[in-house]
């Protein structure tokens, strides 16, 4: 193995750690926001001191309630599998890293088609995996950062309206 390819692995590696990173976050704050959400839901059952919200203390209620509820859905995004299914089924014979590729492919084909990669291919397959990994990790983190800007927003809306009681 080339000091280059070498270079590539451990880079393949620190982007699987980070997305998992992302992953392990992002399952945290959404178990938090569900928490927040069941908590909400309580305090506006009748009889519960928000049901009694009126006007703008209801509007500043419903929206941090909307705001709680985007804020969930984008921390939901960033766990959710990225298969990029369509997208593995067109590229599937020119990559072999990724395992929703390697699927696809007969073992003996496999075998003989790994067996002849040199340097040159190997840093061109890990090259495209690392741009992809990229991607998918760099949009886990941006939803994250959204969600947790979101869930501060809900929360203040939600205790504006919660002073009007």
């Amino acid at each position: 193995m080339s000091r280059q390819t070498d270079f590539g692995w451990r880079v393949h590696d620190a982007l699987g750690d980070w997305t998992g990173r992302v992953d392990v976050k992002a399952s945290i704050v959404l178990s938090l926001e569900v928490a927040v959400f069941g908590f909400v839901v309580a305090m506006a059952r009748p009889g519960g001191p928000w049901s009694l919200l009126v006007g703008s203390a209801s509007g500043l209620f419903g929206a941090g309630v909307g705001v709680l509820l985007i804020a969930a859905l984008l921390a939901a995004a960033v766990v959710f599998p990225q298969l990029r299914g369509r997208q593995a089924k067109a590229e599937w014979r020119t990559n072999y890293v990724y395992f929703g590729h390697l699927r696809r492919w007969d073992p003996t084909e496999l075998a003989t088609t790994i067996g002849q990669v040199d340097d040159e291919v190997e840093l061109t397959l890990i090259g495209r995996q690392l741009v992809r990994m990229s991607e998918i990790a760099w949009r886990k983190h941006i939803w994250l950062q959204w969600s947790m800007g979101a869930v501060v927003v809900a929360g203040i809306l939600l205790a504006l309206a919660g002073a009007h009681i």
